[in-house]
């Protein structure tokens, strides 16, 4: 039996994103679809001094470009999100580990596009999170016209018997998988355990830069129920 999952790449995304990706077989980034402003692909919440606070990579709206297109600004703020993040962080028990896992790609920059940036951020804490899932790009496959279609002609070709979707998929997903031999399973988050955070009221959504300062090697327990 063979499991993909597929979605767009996301800046630092939160542990439940991690989750999905250890479920499957197969991880696909689907970042040949379009860009959209003020989402998750370019930024993310972190824990500040008064809260949530947000880091966002400034690579403006790219109106009709798809999300390999979208090249990433020059400018301070890859060291600027580093120091928020070793700022805001300080204290935490597991800050060091945070910065050796991210630093070197931030320093890369030979990386130019969101899309690479983004996969080498999770594919690099997969590995520290001892996950073993096999990363392809959507960019690799021929795909149909449709939006649900192009996520089935993936699993096709990948000769997947199971298609492991996140929730939010209910909104367009409808009947397309009744008649077809591939096998529609919906990713169900968690349950996390709560770990100590420098606020008053306990969240998981926030990026897995969180956890892992929190936890270190013990991220892993948490986040791969």
């Amino acid at each position: 039996m063979t499991v993909v999952a597929i979605s767009q790449s996301n800046y630092l995304p939160w542990k439940g994103y991690f989750q999905l990706i250890s479920r499957a077989d197969i991880f696909v980034f689907y970042d040949t679809v379009d860009f959209t402003k003020r989402d998750w692909r370019s930024r993310n919440k972190i824990f500040g001094p008064n809260g949530f606070q947000w880091i966002t990579i400034p690579v403006g709206s790219n109106r009709g470009k798809a999300i390999d297109e979208v090249q990433l600004p020059e400018g301070e703020w890859r060291n600027n999100h580093l120091e928020t993040i070793k700022r805001n962080y300080a204290k935490a028990p597991f800050i060091g580990e945070v910065m050796e896992l991210l630093t070197p790609v931030y320093h890369d920059y030979s990386i130019t596009t969101l899309s690479k940036f983004n996969q080498a951020l999770i594919q690099r804490i997969s590995a520290y999170l001892g996950i073993k899932t096999e990363f392809r790009n959507s960019s690799e496959f021929q795909l149909e016209e449709d939006r649900v279609g192009k996520l089935i002609s993936i699993c096709e070709q990948l000769h997947a018997s199971v298609y492991l979707s996140a929730p939010a998929a209910k909104n367009y997903i409808t009947n397309e998988f009744d008649t077809i031999d591939l096998d529609l399973q919906w990713m169900e988050y968690g349950p996390y355990e709560e770990y100590e955070q420098n606020v008053d009221s306990f969240s998981d959504f926030v990026s897995i830069v969180d956890t892992i300062a929190a936890l270190g090697p013990k991220a892993r327990q948490n986040i791969l129920v």
